[in-house]
């Protein structure tokens, strides 16, 4: 007997009240298993989807058809939803996706034949305890991801099944079981027929576990990286040659995510911040090895990467800013040019200020740094926090000035805003410049 949530137990009584046999099946149980907390409750019933949904409604609850050509309803209970799948065979998968077709059940074990690994492919109902046909129960215990069945078979099925069972030996620390590695290894090329946004869906997954290090680990040992983001097969063992990093740019990038929280735009700005350093790579005459201007190149290709993952506009634009800046602390800015990096970062600044420090001391973090590097990043985070402290002007909008004030002069419409930005960069060299009377007098010269 499971030690179940009260809710889950009214659920089971609710149905069973219905006529509704239904099971506890998927990631839900085996997380029960494992001790941890399940984010979802799914439940598998040995009926129709037209007629759960009956009798469902039949009990006052609110339903959705969230995937009925798949069986799939979600019910809400107690102000929370739950999804309910009819039991079911699938047949074959043609696009290695969706089945062709799906035929309804009764036969839990028939149901529990379809899924992908065996530490999924369990079911409980308080009556008849748990139903683990594939010995999943004892995989979890023995620290193994294993298929149900034909390896190969449940991978071509459905391809993402290769990066889900990265993910899933990642998060619980699982060994693969040597024929579902071997079948991971000759299947990985059907990954090019899977939609790139479920394949971004999986990077996400791993990216926010608690250690993302394992999983991006694997994606390296089964050559998983030309399918997702093919530059960053190339910084696997790619050698530095230089006195700042003892790992090469792969290992350095995995410790530079794992020093990162797990916040979705900066862990993949960790994972693509060095992704241009084997292309821009040079090696001098006495073999030390340079990367001139990786940050900038790495920008572009960070944005072309998450567009081809098709990334929303405002992740690739937080992103493509946090790889352009993570250098910047090496540099010493006059400091006009820090307020120019303080007027590219989006609003609210100082949030997105934070941020680039938070991917500047993983980057530092995951180097061979020493207590001058330490000294130099924490004098230009000061710095930076002190600009935007004092209010100084950074923006069109911060001028003592405005368009309508140059109407009054004579400046054309089409010099307005051209004039208002070399306003601007005055003032931000020397914010005194920044009262109306001193403006205007340069602008009543222009007009």
């Amino acid at each position: 007997m499971l030690n179940l949530p009260e809710k889950i137990n009214r659920i089971f009584t609710m149905t069973e009240e219905k006529g509704l046999p239904v099971w506890l099946v998927g990631g839900c149980l085996r997380d029960l298993l494992l001790g941890l907390a399940p984010k979802d409750w799914d439940f598998a019933v040995a009926l129709p989807p037209q007629e759960a949904e009956e009798r469902l409604k039949g009990a006052g609850l609110k339903v959705y058809e969230t995937g009925l050509k798949h069986g799939t309803l979600t019910f809400r209970f107690e102000k929370e939803n739950f999804e309910l799948t009819s039991l079911r065979l699938d047949g074959p998968y043609p696009d290695h996706r969706r089945p062709e077709w799906v035929k309804f059940t009764q036969d839990i074990r028939q149901d529990l034949s379809r899924r992908d690994f065996t530490i999924n492919a369990m079911a409980y109902r308080p009556g008849d305890g748990l139903t683990d046909p594939y010995g999943g129960r004892e995989d979890l215990a023995g620290g193994i991801l294993r298929a149900v069945g034909e390896a190969e078979k449940r991978l071509e099925e459905d391809a993402l099944r290769v990066l889900r069972a990265v993910r899933f030996a990642g998060r619980f620390g699982l060994r693969i079981e040597p024929s579902l590695a071997s079948a991971m290894r000759g299947q990985a090329g059907l990954l090019s027929a899977i939609s790139r946004e479920r394949i971004a869906a999986e990077l996400n997954a791993m990216l926010l576990e608690k250690n993302p290090v394992p999983a991006l680990e694997l994606l390296a040992d089964f050559g998983l990286w030309p399918y997702i983001i093919p530059e960053m097969a190339a910084c696997v063992g790619f050698q530095q040659h230089s006195v700042y990093h003892h790992l090469d740019v792969y290992g350095h990038t995995l410790l530079a995510v794992a020093n990162t929280p797990p916040q979705l735009e900066l862990r993949l700005a960790a994972l693509l911040h060095d992704m241009a350093k084997p292309a821009v790579f040079t090696l001098d005459a006495k073999g030390k090895g340079h990367f001139y201007d990786h940050e900038l190149a790495g920008a572009k290709m960070a944005r072309k990467a998450l567009q081809g993952l098709r990334y929303s506009r405002a992740v690739q634009d937080k992103v493509e800013l946090l790889v352009r800046f993570h250098m910047l602390h090496l540099k010493t800015l006059k400091s006009v040019t820090l307020k120019r990096f303080l007027r590219a970062l989006p609003k609210p600044r100082q949030e997105s200020l934070e941020e680039v420090l938070v991917l500047q001391k993983a980057d530092l973090l995951a180097s061979r740094y020493t207590k001058e590097s330490v000294a130099e990043y924490e004098a230009f985070a000061q710095r930076s926090r002190t600009v935007l402290e004092s209010g100084c002007p950074l923006d069109i909008a911060d001028l003592a000035i405005d368009g309508r004030d140059l109407v009054e002069v004579g400046i054309p419409e089409n010099k307005r805003s051209s004039f208002l930005e070399e306003m601007l960069e005055l003032v931000m060299a020397y914010p005194a410049m920044n009262n109306r009377q001193q403006l205007m007098a340069i602008a009543e010269r222009r007009g």
